[in-house]
């Protein structure tokens, strides 16, 4: 029994999350602070431009880091190995926020972008494709990555909480706010995380040595590989199953851009709407808007993260098994639309529309923020699970990437919000997104059943 227990958490699957805390320092250090860092005055620190044109650069940076990782799961699939994208991605990615420490114009604020998902490319869907092969039980996958997620978060609260304290204090010289000084510091801190990984490789039970297309047991034995003179494995047509599966993954994917669409409000027009319309100060301390969304938000992970990781477990004990997948995204939308009810709340007792010399009270933010990380512990983490266990193994990163494709969709969407909330406000956008989630909840509970059978369906096909 004993041993058992300590097979569900190898020690390589900490490796792997340590690995995640690094990186999420970094991103979310810098990534609440790039379209303050864009729309601030120079002699604020910043380069001065209008919050229209700041904030499709800003939603860049997340569109590319979740779309960048279908080229580097499909380069891993055939022909690098997962650990050794991983290490190289970190160092990428250190260049990357290196760039952003220098920059003085647009040009450059695109080239820390890009090089940032070039190492995205090799480090996300990669190292979530090695913790999926550490796992004989496949029931194990939801309560794993839940725990996954809350290393992702723990890096996610502090990156942002530090950062987000520092470049208004310590890296503050006179006027200019210390964004460039933070992007350095996170360039330091992703390349130190990708060092340790590399140098335990010898702890992730030979997982990610070759290539994806070389299945591996949980132990990083080859179990079968592409043999390139007949391409067996690589022509080999899908079974029904499997072609099920992935038109599932397909599915829940673009389920999820509406989600993310609504989700990553907080980047930009959120981001804004605190900055102008919300008083920020509790006591003699001034929060950033990054403290009320991506700190807290990160802080409520770590926590909700590991209660969902024992209730998953715990309900997967039940004769009747685990919630299915379709059933924690319909409960995602209700809890996305009561986070919007609040900010509706918000703005109501605000004043409709009322000028930015009237502020709104920050505590129904912080209950926005626990409904809305309620919703995402229901969805972000189990995608990961999902994709594990219904992806054909040889397209593992490939779908690992389609599922952060509908983020990139989302971000896309999300650079063009700005021209909308510009014509029709911030009210208008809070009642939208709160009634579309809640139509998305009815029909995901009313779908569920079949698209269940989908997957769950056995496969008599040989």
């Amino acid at each position: 029994m004993e041993q058992a227990k300590k097979r569900k958490y190898p020690i390589g699957f900490y490796v792997c999350c340590i690995a995640y805390t690094f990186e999420r320092f970094a991103y979310y250090g810098s990534k609440p602070l790039l379209l303050l860092f864009l729309t601030k005055s120079i002699e604020e620190g910043g380069l001065g431009i209008d919050a229209v044109t700041a904030a499709p650069i800003a939603a860049l940076l997340v569109s590319l880091t979740y779309i960048a990782p279908i080229f580097g799961g499909y380069i891993c699939d055939r022909w690098i190995g997962a650990r050794f994208a991983v290490s190289a991605g970190c160092l990428i990615m250190g260049l990357g926020y290196f760039i952003g420490w220098k920059s003085t114009s647009i040009p450059m604020v695109y080239a820390m972008i890009i090089i940032i998902s070039i190492g995205t490319a090799f480090f996300k869907g990669n190292l979530a494709a090695i913790i999926g092969r550490m796992f004989d039980d496949q029931d194990l996958l939801d309560s794993a990555f839940s725990v996954q997620y809350s290393f992702v978060n723990i890096g996610s609260f502090f990156g942002s909480m530090i950062c987000a304290t520092l470049y208004m204090t310590t890296f503050k010289q006179g006027q200019a706010l210390g964004f460039r000084q933070v992007f350095f510091l996170c360039g330091v801190l992703v390349i130190i995380g990708g060092i340790l990984f590399t140098l335990s490789y010898g702890l992730l039970q030979g997982q990610g040595i070759k290539p994806f297309k070389y299945l591996t047991d949980t132990q990083g034995n080859v179990i079968g590989e592409e043999k390139k003179e007949k391409k067996e494995k690589s022509t080999a047509p899908l079974t029904k199953q499997e072609k099920k599966g992935v038109w599932a993954i397909i599915l829940v994917s673009f389920i999820s851009i509406i989600f993310w669409l609504a989700y990553y409000q907080q980047d930009l027009a959120l981001t804004l709407y605190l900055e102008d319309f919300i008083n920020r100060d509790i006591g003699s301390f001034t929060l950033s808007p990054a403290h009320l969304t991506t700190t807290w938000n990160g802080l409520l992970c770590i926590f909700l993260s590991l209660a969902a990781a024992k209730l998953w477990a715990k309900l997967a004990k039940r004769p009747q098994g685990d919630m299915t997948m379709f059933h924690k995204i319909t409960l995602a939308f209700v809890f996305l639309g009561l986070a919007y009810v609040m900010l509706i709340i918000t703005e109501v007792m605000r004043g409709v529309g009322a000028p930015d010399t009237v502020k709104g009270s920050v505590w129904p933010i912080f209950i926005f923020g626990i409904l809305l990380t309620i919703g995402e512990i229901c969805f972000s983490p189990l995608g990961n699970s999902f994709v594990s266990k219904f992806a054909p193994k040889k397209y593992l990163s490939l779908l690992m990437g389609v599922w952060t494709f509908a983020t990139f969709c989302a971000s896309q969407i999300n650079g063009q919000t700005m021209k909308v909330v510009a014509k029709l406000g911030n009210f208008t956008i809070f009642v939208t997104f709160a009634i579309v989630a809640f139509v998305c909840a009815v029909a995901m509970y009313f779908l569920s059943k079949p698209l269940n059978k989908l997957v769950e369906e056995k496969d008599n096909t040989k």
